[in-house]
């Protein structure tokens, strides 16, 4: 793999990317208010590491199926209109369905500033774009490996789910890299899945964080837009 492509992997798939995932837990602060997510330092890593597996192989594996897809179409140079439509349908919470969307343009508009070829530059007018969506369809136009592209986006969906918790748990820092560096094999092990699942069949039944994030604009204070 050329220096250059693993350098742009690495800017791209940077947690701290300006992308506004900053911003979200996707239900996670509602399930930590509710005490779903226990908030105790003895049990704490073991519940949000259960959390995340089960993140694994629901809502984060159809996002790497997509992911995989748009990538695939970048290099045949189709249009991902219907995969936004569809994923939008998936998203059920009007929280969870407005960050993505809002994390996708943001993306998309980032990739494009940096990479302004015509490709990039189509992506990000889409009205309706999605974050796995337009990460994978950038890295397909920068021909990284679709593997890796997929990893990469899994790999910063987690850890953007660890800082969340940082800020809303009693979760210290190396706690938190002892997660990141648990959960690497089943990142691993959902990426292998996603090669088997066709985005045409592939489905979430994770009700836990939609019904999180339909709850959390009721809660009496919050850190996060979703």
């Amino acid at each position: 793999m050329p220096a250059l492509a693993i350098l742009q992997v690495l800017q791209l798939a940077d947690s701290a990317l300006p992308v506004g995932s900053i911003s979200h837990s996707f239900g996670l602060e509602a399930l930590a208010a509710d005490e779903d997510i226990a908030n105790s330092v003895e049990s704490c890593p073991r519940s949000l590491c259960s959390y995340i597996e089960d993140c694994l192989s629901e809502t984060l594996l159809l996002d790497a199926v997509f992911c995989r897809e748009a990538h695939r179409r970048a290099r045949q140079q189709i249009a991902v209109d219907d995969l936004n439509e569809q994923l939008s349908a998936f998203r059920l919470a009007r929280e969870t369905r407005e960050a993505g969307l809002t994390m996708g343009r943001r993306f998309a508009a980032l990739a494009a500033a940096m990479h302004p070829i015509p490709a990039l530059l189509r992506l990000a007018t889409l009205d309706e774009l999605h974050h796995a969506v337009a990460f994978g369809y950038t890295f397909g136009i920068l021909a990284i490996d679709p593997d890796l592209a997929v990893s990469a986006f899994v790999h910063q969906s987690v850890l953007n789910t660890i800082s969340a918790a940082q800020r809303l748990l009693p979760l210290g820092q190396i706690q938190a890299a002892r997660i990141a560096w648990h959960l690497k094999p089943a990142m691993l092990e959902m990426v292998e899945q996603s090669r088997r699942e066709s985005f045409a069949t592939v489905c979430s039944l994770a009700h836990l964080p939609e019904l999180a994030s339909m709850r959390h604009s009721c809660l009496p204070t919050r850190l996060f837009v979703s």
